[in-house]
């Protein structure tokens, strides 16, 4: 029977560099990553902490599928790799993950990427010019933003003073929000998985579940009633009206649009004046009613993703922020928190570390001799059969 040899077709000399591929498809597997490795991965704007990583690890190279640096903002990822001498390859596409395979020997030379004397995959050579041009370039266009971001702000807080100084204009509902817990799920493609991950939390602390827009079929999906769904009239179905206990519309111009929907389940939504984001309006809302705590599912967290989009928006959010200040914590906070909780062994062990006591303690006794003679009796003579 032939034996089946793992497939290492000869690199044929060449300019360029040559080593063993390593594909990282995730953060764990830069763990297996070895000095001289041609490490295959996959992220958008690279971090500095990952890129100093594989330079503290002697990576001979790096092929990443996407863009290093996206221009979103000023990512130093790329400029770690490349003042290390490390060679930085973008955009050498996804078939990579199919051609190759872990270990296989490849050869990099300006951007063409070599198995054997096969081209299989071509990216862009990232040059200390090029990186240096996408740095100041996303410097630039984070400036922009910011300073659109701060001008959105300023108009906000003179629009809606009233409201975000004094709650002017903030809607009473029929739910119970105050010194209770208040989970605020929007629609994102993390949405579900970070709604799964502090459902422990949602079951020890029975929250106010406030479902944003779509946000609100997370929760319905994970098999929980959103307590209020907060939205614009376009923006939710009947399913989403019909599983909710209380409905809160959105509305610039104040007025209902499309009341016939809510009168045919039976819902007399709560109208909320106000021209910002439903996302932001939900924060507003749980704050200026004394929400204990405000966890946020399915929200940029970091300022990078917050500045990423639209600039009233992102203004919007930082303003929320401020207002509600402490309240809001981001669902992965609570999620880690959740996960420090004592396992059911502990307690178990505790128990049973307990009833020895008592055994013990009752042991001591008479009366306790009295008891425990026949147990104590059956045991030795088993021990006795063993050797016999």
């Amino acid at each position: 029977m032939p034996i089946l040899k793992r497939r290492n077709p000869a690199v044929p000399d060449g300019p360029g560099i040559v080593g063993p591929a390593r594909l990282c498809r995730g953060p764990a597997d830069l763990s297996s990553v070895r000095s001289g490795d041609v490490v295959v991965l996959d992220q958008v704007d690279l971090e500095a902490d990952t890129a100093q990583s594989l330079v503290d690890r002697g990576v001979a190279a790096v092929l990443n599928v996407s863009p290093s640096s996206s221009g979103r903002y000023p990512n130093l990822g790329p400029q770690v790799l490349v003042d290390a001498g490390v060679l930085l390859v973008d955009r050498v596409g996804e078939g990579v993950w199919q051609t190759l395979r872990s270990g296989d020997v490849v050869r990099v030379d300006e951007g063409t990427v070599l198995l054997g004397e096969d081209t299989i995959a071509t990216g862009i050579e990232m040059t200390p010019s090029r990186v240096r041009d996408q740095v100041e370039s996303a410097s630039s266009g984070l400036s922009h933003q910011l300073d659109s971001i701060v001008t959105n702000a300023a108009d906000t807080l003179r629009r809606d003073r009233a409201m975000l100084l004094e709650g002017a204009g903030i809607p009473a509902v029929a739910t119970a929000i105050k010194d209770r817990p208040v989970v605020i799920v929007a629609d994102a493609p993390d949405a579900a998985r970070d709604l799964k991950s502090i459902r422990a939390f949602i079951h020890d602390k029975d929250p106010v579940l406030i479902g944003v827009g779509a946000g609100a079929e997370h929760l319905i999906a994970a098999g929980l009633r959103p307590h209020l769904l907060v939205g614009r009239a376009d923006d939710i179905s009947g399913r989403m009206i019909e599983r909710s206990a209380e409905v809160v519309i959105v509305s610039a111009s104040g007025h209902l649009d499309r009341p016939e929907q809510f009168e045919a389940h039976g819902r007399q939504p709560v109208v909320f004046t106000a021209a910002g984001a439903p996302e932001n309006l939900a924060v507003l809302l749980a704050d200026h009613h004394e929400a204990a705590v405000i966890v946020q599912v399915g929200r940029p967290s970091r300022l990078v993703d917050i500045v990423d989009g639209d600039a009233a928006d992102a203004a919007g959010t930082f303003i929320a922020r401020l207002r509600a200040g402490s309240r809001v914590v981001d669902a992965h906070a609570v999620a880690w928190f959740a996960r420090q909780r004592l396992s059911w062994l502990t307690p178990l062990l505790l128990l049973l570390a307990g009833v020895v006591a008592v055994v013990v303690a009752v042991g001591t006794t008479p009366l306790g001799h009295e008891w425990l003679a026949p147990v104590t009796d059956r045991v030795s003579s088993w021990i006795e059969g063993l050797f016999s």
